[in-house]
């Protein structure tokens, strides 16, 4: 499976995107995330956008979100980054991570924990890449 994340608006302190989640070329589910605003970090602890490009998803389980979460990884971002896919609605929450919505308006993502729940229901324990584009277009 691939969740494959286009970026395409800067709000307030976050960026907008959308995703949809592959297997194969089997269309399972689509929707918004959020990120973090400002410039791709690989460094952990700076609530910073993620870099773009593909990730391996390794499953995390998250002593603060006390669920198995996907922990995404690459040759150029460490495990120790800590990017999860976690819920959220808000720039404030994404804490450097990505979070899903299944809308948006200019102030973040919405029934995040809903989404998050759909999305975990069909990959939990899969084998998952993320993939990360950017494709902002201001004021879309």
């Amino acid at each position: 499976m691939k969740l494959i994340i286009t970026r395409f608006r800067d709000i307030h302190d976050g960026t907008l995107g959308r995703f949809t989640l592959m297997d194969g070329k089997k269309e399972l589910l689509k929707g918004f995330s959020l990120e973090p605003a400002g410039k791709d970090e690989v460094r952990r602890g700076l609530d910073r956008r993620v870099p773009v490009g593909v990730y391996d998803v390794a499953w995390h389980n998250s002593p603060k979100f006390k669920r198995l979460l996907p922990l995404l990884h690459n040759e150029n971002v460490p495990k120790n980054r800590y990017i999860l896919i976690h819920h959220g609605n808000f720039p404030k929450d994404t804490e450097g991570c990505i979070l899903l919505g299944g809308s948006f308006d200019n102030k973040g993502v919405y029934n995040s924990k809903d989404m998050l729940d759909r999305f975990l229901g069909l990959t939990i324990n899969q084998k998952l890449t993320v993939e990360i584009k950017s494709g902002i277009l201001k004021g879309e």
